[in-house]
């Protein structure tokens, strides 16, 4: 029997059971994973990191694990994951924070913790490719410029990206319906075979 449990990190101020966490549950997977919202969003980024290691290793550390990021979720989930060893399962990223983020007036709308990392650990290819990656996001994403992202998806390797045109931050649910229907049908799929 195919895998039926997805660990999700999603967006701050986020449940696990709301917008994606609940297109996710409506399919009839089991979601665990850390809220960004209650006790977790007030630790220090360090502290969040261990927890989300702790959580990986023992439960979710096998060829068919599941693991689903969306905006800031996404950010903690890779920087927990460039401390490892590369991830044997699959990752779905949906409008991921990998660094900063310039506004158009050429302030930082977004300046996270160690925003540079993600992108020169890859540069120096020292982030460790996990078998399978599929980033989404939209082109107009002020979140999540769109050039770093492609930048990111080239340097780690064994990456899918789509730039969704016209799109922002928040994908659409319709899309974000498809894109899980077809990442997790093909994660049951390759589990059967």
């Amino acid at each position: 029997m195919a895998n039926k449990r997805v660990y999700f990190l999603p967006g701050r101020a986020e449940s696990l059971v709301a917008g994606l966490g609940q297109l996710i549950t409506k399919m009839g997977y089991s979601i665990h994973g850390r809220e960004m919202v209650s006790d977790f969003a007030r630790l220090r980024f360090a502290e969040q990191l261990a927890l989300i290691r702790s959580d990986l290793e023992p439960a979710v550390w096998h060829s068919e694990a599941v693991l689903v990021g969306r905006s800031y979720g996404a950010y903690l989930l890779l920087h927990a994951l460039a401390d490892m060893e590369p991830f044997p399962g699959k990752i779905l990223l949906c409008s991921p924070v990998l660094g900063a983020a310039i506004a158009k007036n050429g302030f930082y709308g977004s300046l996270p913790p160690r925003a540079e990392k993600l992108v020169k650990l890859a540069t120096r290819n020292g982030f460790p490719a996990p078998l399978y990656m599929e980033i989404h996001t939209g082109a107009e994403d002020k979140g999540c410029e769109p050039l770093l992202t492609a930048r990111f998806a080239s340097l780690v390797g064994n990456t899918k990206l789509n730039v969704v045109p016209g799109a922002g931050h928040e994908l659409r649910e319709d899309y974000l319906q498809r894109v899980l229907r077809e990442f997790l049908c093909d994660e049951l799929d390759s589990a059967s075979i």
